[in-house]
C-alpha cells in the first residue's frame, strides 16, 4: 500500500512506508490527496542539529498543484501521525546556461538558480504565502534574506519556522529571517463614478 504512494519507486526505507502508510490512511478524510505522489523522503533531524525529528518531503513538480490544494489539511495530519516537523518540496532541476545541445537553444526561466531557490521556499513556507522578499547586506559584508508572511498563519507557521531557516540554508547556502506582517489589500470597484464634464 505505502509503494502506491511514490513516483517510479519499488525499494522503500523504513521512513518512507511510514509516511507511505500515513498518506493512505489520511485519504480517507482527505479525499483530494487520492493524487498525490511522494518521490522520497529525508531526516534532517541529525543534519540541523533539531530537537524534534524534522523529515523533508519530496514530490514530483506535477503534483505540486495538487499539494497546494491540501497543504492545509494534508501538513497537520501527517505531523499527527509522524509525531515530526514535515516539510514538503516540490522537486527541481537547475541547469547552467552554458551547457546546450543546440546554439539557439535558450534555458526556461524556471531552471535557473534564483527561480529555483524562489520555488523551494514557496514551498517551504506552505500553506502560507510570502507578501515580500528584501536582501540585506551586513557590515561585514554577509547577506541575509529578510521574508515577510502573512500574520494570519502566524500561529499556523511560526513553530516551524526554525527548521525552515536551517533546512533551506543547508539547500541553498542562504540564511533567512522570518517577519510577519498584514497583508494590506486595497480593492477598486468596478464601473466607478462616470466623469462628469462641465458646459
Amino acid at each position: 500500500m505505502a509503494a502506491n504512494k511514490f513516483w517510479k519507486k519499488t525499494e522503500l526505507s523504513n521512513l518512507e512506508q511510514q509516511v507511505g502508510v500515513a498518506l493512505t490512511q489520511i485519504e480517507q478524510s482527505v479525499a483530494e490527496a487520492k493524487n498525490l505522489k511522494v518521490s522520497s523522503v529525508v531526516d534532517y533531524t541529525a543534519k540541523i542539529n533539531a530537537k524534534k525529528q524534522v523529515y523533508l518531503v519530496f514530490i514530483p513538480h506535477p503534483c505540486l498543484s495538487i499539494y497546494n490544494k491540501v497543504s492545509s489539511k494534508l501538513l497537520p495530519e501527517l505531523e499527527k501521525r509522524l509525531k515530526a516537523t514535515i516539510l514538503v518540496v516540490a522537486k527541481r532541476t537547475i541547469e547552467s546556461k552554458w551547457v546546450k545541445s543546440h546554439r539557439s537553444q535558450t534555458r526556461p526561466n524556471s531552471r535557473t538558480l534564483t527561480s529555483v531557490y524562489d520555488g523551494l521556499l514557496d514551498d517551504l513556507v506552505a500553506p502560507s504565502t510570502i507578501l515580500g522578499r528584501r536582501t540585506r547586506v551586513r557590515v561585514d559584508g554577509t547577506k541575509f534574506y529578510r521574508i515577510f508572511l502573512d500574520d494570519q498563519d502566524k500561529n499556523e507557521v511560526e513553530p516551524r519556522l526554525d527548521a525552515i531557516k536551517a533546512v533551506y540554508k543547508l539547500l541553498t547556502t542562504r540564511e533567512l529571517e522570518f517577519e510577519f506582517r498584514r497583508d494590506d489589500v486595497f480593492y477598486s470597484k468596478r464601473g466607478g463614478a462616470k466623469k462628469t464634464t462641465k458646459k
